[in-house]
């Protein structure tokens, strides 16, 4: 690695793929590598081989990375816990910094990199009748999404409802058929879908290249409760 390089490591492992990207800047420019694994579970057992994988393709070793980035959630409560500690274990190791992105963000930084302008509603399955969701406006690509709402647990119905309030609104997020199907009447018959189920970890890394240091600390976002609860019956008591 030369001195004129920054190489930033993006992972996902929230949802249901094992998501990994890379983004390096040399010579005033930014190229951009991924490689995803749509697993539904099991994403700690394949992870450290889909990031040496992502790393042999570029001819790099974990030293020439000077930060990483990784998801911090809502989606999988055990999931996003083995993302976010690897991503610590990484930047500890190497004394680099890690920066943290809700899944939500990592969205709405896909459509930003595809193209897209606008308002953009970013939704997430969260199951028990439930949506994780948020808002988000995209400007060009220079400037990173801007939230207008903030990452909630609604129902589908109740998205649905926000969602009539903002015009040629695009939708993405495997969590976003549902809310379509939920709008009253036809009111999001005209929005536009992004059939896109997790995030490109390719543009995580590119946004994280310039994001400041301490801007969004790496810890796990819920949104509700996990839905494992520890059975009373079978705790000891304390003498």
């Amino acid at each position: 690695m030369t001195q004129e390089q920054e190489i930033c490591l993006a992972l996902d492992t929230a949802l249901e793929a094992c998501s990994v990207g890379l983004a390096i800047r040399a010579n005033g420019k930014v190229t951009h590598f991924e490689r995803s694994l749509a697993l539904g579970r099991g994403h700690a057992e394949h992870l450290m081989d889909e990031l040496q994988l992502l790393l042999n393709g570029q001819g790099l070793a974990y030293k020439d990375l000077t930060r990483i980035a990784a998801t911090v959630g809502p989606g999988s409560f055990t999931g996003l816990r083995v993302g976010l500690a690897t991503a610590r274990a990484l930047a500890l190791a190497l004394d680099i910094p890690v920066i943290g992105a809700s899944t939500l963000m990592a969205l709405a930084l896909d459509a930003q990199a595809s193209g897209k302008r606008g308002t953009i509603g970013c939704f997430i399955d969260a199951r028990r009748n439930q949506i994780y969701g948020q808002f988000f406006t995209l400007g060009d690509e220079c400037t990173p999404p801007q939230a207008i709402s903030e990452a909630e647990a609604k129902t589908a119905y109740q998205f649905a409802q926000e969602c009539t309030a903002f015009p040629d609104l695009t939708l993405i997020g495997n969590g976003a058929p549902l809310v379509i199907a939920a709008a009253p009447g036809e009111k999001l018959e005209n929005a536009t879908f992004l059939p896109v189920s997790y995030p490109r970890m390719a543009a995580l890394a590119r946004w994280a290249l310039d994001e400041p240091k301490a801007a969004t600390p790496p810890a796990p976002l819920y949104l509700r409760a996990p839905d494992a609860k520890p059975q009373a019956s079978k705790a000891i008591a304390h003498q």
